[in-house]
């Protein structure tokens, strides 16, 4: 076994599988971390062959142990096993009752790019996520329950099932469907027996985030059989902390969801056609100021701006409309390439720095060095940092600071934060500070900045059109701070979130 051509073997078996595990992009995973401890271990091996050319057997089989050891640790085998596996290879040397050494030593050549497909593999094959879905609440908790989860229990619970207006689909650990309700039957359309006992990946062959690899950026609602559904998943633990299965829960809203597109394209068609005259009315209102002569009265020029001010308002706000109707209604111009986050918010806080000043406030910015570029339209992402900038000044104190840090979360995202230290949002509010149209105005401050309520709502659906997430902190009278997240690379084209049909609780 302590030979050098053995560990220089060892050694090219742990470098292809090592360069196999970083193109599937888990570099970072726990089996890398072992191959590079069996790397040092593997080398350290091949050093003392050269010097002890014939070690003492208990040597190499304590190195044997060592290197099942780390590999075992990689692979997330539980202690108990991995342990129980070392102890029965020890007694098998100890009473000679098979060539210990040898499968040790094999059996480690085998066992390396074994355990690491397996490491892979279980990543995809794991259930999926909880998925943050709209019907209850912005946060979603795991399910506990107490014993295993049986055919007798959801029988005893099953009159409770069948009152619900709500679908239900139980699935035990396998993936298996076990029980589900009327309700799920009339939503899905298919019967009881058509279902009961078939993997859910069968049936939900449209929900978000079941059998796929990759994470999707709408993970709320999905079409089957010309009905919009909204779906949320929940994983069942017991008190052990096992995996006992899931639980799907889905909602027809379909209507609802007709209703907005019509809501909304009765929007994007009044918006447009009030664009029209309103630029008609603007272009006129400036050659009206050009033609006044210098004999025009004060109080005619007062006139003329007055209507110039709020016909520029008025176009304002009706592109801001078109723009939220474009990014809402999957409609938005996506221009492929990368946006240099740093420079961005240097350029940014830089334009913004006079409006700063007129309201009396500073701009503090803290960027990460190590942070780069990142998969995304640069217009989008300045309209992120834009709006977000733009609220810090908006609801902050006199004297106050708006500071905007970025940060790079390893290779994989940036995370950036805006805070300032402003009246905050009231807590009866924060549920709604992403929805549509809102506008807090339970303060003087809130009703005189004016807006239509859009700012938030649109760039919610921007980062997550991008894969990434927002969210919120926010303390009454002392500021708020908002932190978004994006990855630095899009695993497909960025799509724009259909809206829910219930308001994203924070």
């Amino acid at each position: 076994m302590f030979y050098p051509q053995y560990f220089a073997l060892l050694l090219i078996i742990i470098f292809v599988t090592a360069g196999w595990l970083w193109q599937q992009g888990r570099q970072r995973d726990r089996m890398a971390v072992a191959l590079l401890g069996l790397t040092v271990l593997t080398t350290a091996g091949l050093v003392l062959s050269f010097a002890v050319p014939e070690p003492d057997s208990r040597l190499a089989l304590g190195w044997g142990l060592l290197a099942w050891g780390i590999l075992l640790w990689g692979v997330r085998l539980r202690w108990v096993y991995g342990l129980a596996l070392l102890i029965a290879t020890a007694l098998f040397y100890i009473l000679s009752l098979l060539p210990a050494l040898d499968l040790l030593a094999w059996g480690l050549v085998t066992a390396v790019p074994l355990t690491a497909v397996i490491s892979v593999q279980r990543k995809k094959v794991s259930i999926p996520p909880i998925i943050a879905a709209e019907l209850a609440s912005g946060y979603l908790h795991p399910v506990s329950m107490e014993g295993h989860l049986s055919a007798d229990m959801l029988n005893t619970e099953r009159p409770i099932l069948e009152c619900l207006t709500d679908g239900l689909l139980v699935c035990g650990q396998s993936g298996l469907i076990m029980t589900v309700n009327q309700a799920a039957t009339v939503i899905l359309g298919l019967p009881e027996d058509k279902m009961i006992g078939r993997p859910v990946t069968e049936i939900l062959v449209h929900f978000p985030q079941v059998d796929t690899e990759e994470p999707v950026s709408n993970a709320r609602t999905f079409a089957m059989n010309g009905r919009t559904i909204q779906g949320q998943m929940n994983i069942i633990y017991n008190a052990e902390g096992s995996v006992q299965g899931t639980v799907f829960v889905l909602r027809d809203i379909t209507v609802e969801f007709q209703a907005r597109q019509a809501a909304d394209s009765f929007l994007t068609t009044v918006s447009h056609e009030l664009r029209t005259p309103l630029t008609a009315i603007k272009g006129y209102t400036e050659l009206l100021e050009l033609s006044l002569g210098q004999e025009t009265g004060q109080k005619q020029l007062l006139f003329v701006n007055t209507i110039q001010r709020n016909v520029a308002r008025m176009v304002q706000l009706v592109n801001s409309l078109i723009f939220a109707s474009s990014v809402k209604g999957g409609r938005l111009e996506y221009q492929p390439g990368y946006a240099d986050l740093p420079q961005l918010i240097r350029q940014i806080v830089r334009e913004m720095q006079p409006r700063a000043a007129k309201v009396n406030q500073r701009l503090e910015m803290e960027v990460d060095g190590r942070l780069g570029q990142i998969e995304a339209d640069p217009m989008h992402v300045a309209t992120i940092l834009e709006e977000l900038i733009t609220n810090g000044l908006k609801y902050g104190r006199d004297g106050g600071v708006v500071r905007v840090i970025a940060n790079r979360e390893s290779d994989e995202f940036a995370v950036v934060s805006i805070s300032d230290n402003g009246i905050g949002i009231a807590e009866e509010d924060q549920s709604r500070i992403f929805e549509q149209f809102f506008r807090p105005e339970t303060r003087d401050e809130q009703i005189q900045t004016g807006g239509i309520g859009m700012g938030l709502s649109i760039v919610r659906a921007l980062v997550e059109a991008y894969n990434g997430r927002i969210w919120f902190e926010s303390i009454p009278n002392k500021g708020t701070t908002f932190t978004f997240i994006l990855p630095t690379r899009q695993p497909q084209k960025p799509a724009p979130l259909v809206p829910a049909a219930a308001p994203y609780q924070n």
